[in-house]
């Protein structure tokens, strides 16, 4: 591998691997609060692009941008309202299979709004790409970057600094005792979906300027999305970002020396792997079960 390559596959990692961590932070964010898995996440992040998309035909971009982050966040939490909390006394097994009816129901519904065609975004800013050593990295995925990044902040900040999402965190470690203290339990297990939401749309937006989306895009982004997850514990977002670009690494990595045919297979071969052998992700800490 010479220089180039290497800085090819670390500007292509990186950059995708932001977008698999966001969608990661989605589960995370979700799954700390209520236990469940929303497989459904990639598909409501582009509910968000495909709003920002038609947004921007009526808007400024700098308007349509944050009202599809709005649209993404408010549609994760229909999505709680309708379909997960009125199964809370369920089993999460079956919380979690009605996520993936989610998944298929919107994934059918963009299908008969935007058909099977592609859809993109203006770049947030004009201008060629960037060389640097012979290796070039869009415009476009330094926003994608610094967008992941500041997510991360933001959200670290709200779980542990504001009294908002102290409550939520309760929530996460004792719902009963929550409860009880007077935290509203289901209203922040539906603020958790907004949030998730709202994170994942962000880079779906930010996304669509560098790559075409479809409405059959969702698939692959919660099963990317999932892995970083993992890799997380499914219990920090620091390390669901570092495990997105671990992914992303290896996908770009893969792609130059092998083909873009073996991409998904070498992701899908990382999920079962850290199934099998690592469920609890980078760290050796317990993921413990919450209701």
């Amino acid at each position: 591998m010479n220089s180039q390559d290497l800085l090819q596959v670390i500007f292509t990692g990186v950059t995708n691997g932001s977008i698999y961590g966001a969608i990661g932070i989605g589960f995370v964010v979700i799954h700390r609060i209520t236990g469940v898995i929303n497989f459904a996440m990639g598909d409501l992040a582009l509910v968000g692009a495909f709003a920002a998309v038609v947004l921007a035909k009526l808007v400024p971009l700098w308007l349509a941008v944050p009202l599809g982050i709005l649209v993404a966040a408010a549609a994760s939490m229909v999505v709680y309202t309708l379909a997960v909390r009125p199964l809370r006394k369920k089993a999460l097994l079956v919380q979690v299979i009605a996520t993936l009816g989610v998944a298929i129901g919107v994934r059918s519904l963009l299908q008969i709004i935007f058909g099977s065609g592609a859809y993109q975004l203006a770049p947030f800013t004009a201008g060629p790409a960037i060389n640097v050593g012979g290796a070039t990295i869009a415009r476009q995925a330094l926003w994608v970057v610094a967008l992941t990044v500041v997510i991360v902040i933001l959200l670290t900040v709200f779980f542990d600094k504001s009294m908002l999402g102290r409550a939520v965190t309760a929530c996460a470690v004792n719902p009963f005792a929550a409860g009880v203290v007077g935290i509203n339990v289901a209203l922040m297990a539906a603020l958790s979906f907004g949030l998730a939401g709202a994170a994942a749309g962000t880079v779906a937006i930010a996304q669509t300027p560098l790559s075409v989306i479809t409405v059959l895009g969702g698939l692959a982004l919660s099963l990317k999305g999932f892995v970083a997850a993992i890799l997380g514990g499914l219990d920090r977002i620091g390390l669901t970002v570092v495990g997105g670009v671990i992914l992303g690494l290896i996908e770009a990595a893969t792609t130059i020396f092998a083909g873009s045919l073996y991409t998904t297979l070498a992701g899908l071969t990382l999920l079962l792997a850290l199934l099998i052998f690592r469920p609890a992700g980078l760290t050796r800490l317990r993921v413990s079960t919450r209701v």
